[in-house]
């Protein structure tokens, strides 16, 4: 349909001018047509995210970038497609499909076109991204301590390690894991919690107490992949999986004791 209408604008000019001197070339035509029509796609999707209106935004931008892959108004669609997502985000106890799509766009973003002037902003939206993310995981872990099952716990714990080791909230499981591991009496992992703390948060608001409770001198080595060997090494043990009956991550559904976990 596109094609139809921008040869219909240009055919028409054509037309059009055949009796006027001088003529205007047909593919100069064709691609002011072309950069009319691109000039109401771009204010259609930018007046569909300015409206609040965040599907209707995404499927605009989206059909924009399909359309012109090499454009330089890419960095600011990819951009605005992270923030239509973003702003569809819930809190971090529900899914997290809109963080996670948003991540991606300002992550593409950062690497396709690292020194475009949104670039920057990008990069400190996908802090805001990932810390909602590693929240959600974080606070799915203290779910499974709750009710026990501390193996399904330290696999919340051991991802955010590998995927988001620089987060607040990765910085507060390690201390929350400290604690538990102080109170089930293994020594080993609680050192190795506070020192993957200090090592990966040296300035964070929890890094003086950690280091006050650590005994001795912490791993010369990183931290995190002892923790990680250490949370593999304990995985077998009968007790860290203390579950009467399944539950759901989700406890306020009206199926926390009859829900098999989704994560």
């Amino acid at each position: 349909m596109r094609k139809v209408v921008l040869f219909a604008l240009a055919a028409f000019a054509v037309i059009g001018c055949a009796t006027h001197k001088p003529s205007v070339p047909a593919d100069k035509l064709w691609t002011e047509a072309n950069e009319y029509y691109d000039s109401e796609a771009w204010d259609l999707a930018y007046s569909y995210y300015m409206a609040k209106r965040y599907p209707e935004a995404i499927a605009a931008f989206g059909d924009f970038e399909r359309m012109h892959p090499t454009s330089e108004h890419l960095p600011f669609v990819e951009y605005h497609l992270g923030l239509s997502y973003l702003a569809q985000a819930t809190t971090s106890d529900r899914d997290q499909g809109s963080a996670t799509n948003a991540n991606t766009y300002f992550r593409n973003l950062t690497d396709r076109f690292p020194q475009s002037p949104w670039a920057e902003r990008a990069r400190l939206r996908m802090r805001e991204t990932r810390e909602m993310l590693s929240g959600h995981e974080s606070k799915i872990a203290l779910y499974y301590v709750r009710h026990h099952n501390i193996s399904a716990a330290e696999s919340r714990l051991a991802l955010l390690l590998h995927d988001y080791p620089e987060t607040d909230a990765t910085a507060e499981l390690l201390y929350a894991f400290a604690d538990i591991y102080d109170t089930r009496h293994e020594p080993e992992g609680a050192q190795l919690a506070r020192a993957a703390l200090v090592q990966q948060h040296p300035d964070g608001p929890l890094a003086a107490d950690a280091r006050a409770h650590l005994k001795g001198d912490p791993p010369a080595e990183d931290a995190v992949p002892l923790l990680i060997a250490h949370i593999d090494g304990m995985r077998a043990q009968a007790d860290r999986k203390e579950l009467p009956h399944t539950v759901s991550a989700y406890p306020d559904n009206g199926a926390a004791n009859t829900s098999t976990p989704t994560y």
